[in-house]
């Protein structure tokens, strides 16, 4: 009987609670990036290729629905159930700015074209678009 051979699970200890969005950067001059967001309020940034702890983006109150880094990983961005997205300095974790919604923030990006962020206050607002 033939055993097929797959990849072993990438494992990344660190949340207390349900992780519910990954991203990965793009290649950087520094390798790729892996950013997740949780329930337990805390996005991590990983090293994409071994999944090693970088840092954690200490400041939201409610669970982090959607994370982001753009496209040289400078920057991380967070959309929270706390009515918070974030910009953050991937580099030192400092809080840039907190971005106040009325509801629930489920999503947010980077363009890739103009390298504005984009915070998206669902199902009850309409997409911020910031600088």
């Amino acid at each position: 009987m033939d055993k097929k051979k797959g990849a072993a699970p990438l494992v990344c200890h660190g949340h207390s609670r349900q992780v519910v969005d990954l991203f990965y950067s793009p290649i950087t001059p520094d390798g790729f990036f892996l950013i997740s967001a949780s329930k337990d309020s805390n996005p991590m940034l990983r090293n994409g290729e071994i999944g090693d702890w970088i840092g954690t983006f200490q400041g939201h109150k409610g669970a982090v629905w959607s994370c982001c880094l753009d496209k040289p990983a400078l920057h991380a961005a967070s959309a929270s159930a706390d009515f918070s997205a974030k910009l953050w300095d991937a580099l030192s974790g400092d809080e840039l700015h907190s971005f106040e919604h009325k509801h629930i923030v489920r999503a947010c990006s980077f363009s890739e074209v103009t390298g504005c962020y984009l915070s998206c206050c669902c199902p009850y607002g309409w997409p911020n678009v910031l600088l």
